[in-house]
């Protein structure tokens, strides 16, 4: 069975959708619950929960995919291990939509994915503690750089250039 451009998308970009399982305590007070994935990192699709001893199931509360988080209809008992089961990736599938209608092809839409990313990665710090642990993540956007480069340059391979010599001379007489 042939991929889907989204999942052509997906595959050049390293973002599959990928299973996440977590068990949380509930306090006796609370009645929703915030995953490890989702907004503002990631996106949550294919979720469900459970609480264990009550037989209480997902159908009794909603979810909040884009944020990543459980509403339950009701306070769960303190004490009471919710567990959730679900599929995560940094891109939903809208936005892989979006990368694809405005790159219009697998590589293009790679490249604006990677364009996305670079905006995040401006965000990178390189720090250090007063006991020497060094932190550095920097390198995030010259990585990103070196992809942009190099899906610009595979697109320009695939389609090819634009214009060229002929195009250049024959247009030169429309300028003074």
């Amino acid at each position: 069975m042939a991929l889907t451009t989204a999942q052509q998308v997906r595959l050049k970009i390293q973002d599959p959708w990928r299973f996440g399982e977590e068990d949380q305590i509930a306090n006796g007070t609370a009645s929703a619950f915030k995953m490890q994935q989702g907004a503002p990192y990631s996106n949550i699709i294919s979720a469900s929960a459970s609480v264990y001893r009550a037989g209480w199931s997902a159908t009794g509360g909603t979810w909040d995919n884009a944020l990543g988080r459980f509403e339950a209809s009701g306070v769960i008992d303190q004490n009471e291990s919710v567990h959730f089961n679900y599929l995560w990736a940094v891109f939903a599938d809208d936005e892989i939509g979006h990368f694809t209608a405005v790159g219009v092809s697998v590589n293009g839409a790679a490249l604006e994915a990677v364009q996305t990313l670079m905006f995040d990665a401006w965000k990178r710090a390189r720090w250090q503690t007063p006991d020497g642990t060094q932190y550095d993540d920097t390198r995030a956007l010259d990585n990103l750089a070196k992809m942009q480069s190099a899906l610009s340059a595979q697109i320009v391979q695939d389609v090819g250039p634009a214009g060229g010599f002929e195009s250049w001379a024959i247009n030169q007489g429309n300028y003074s």
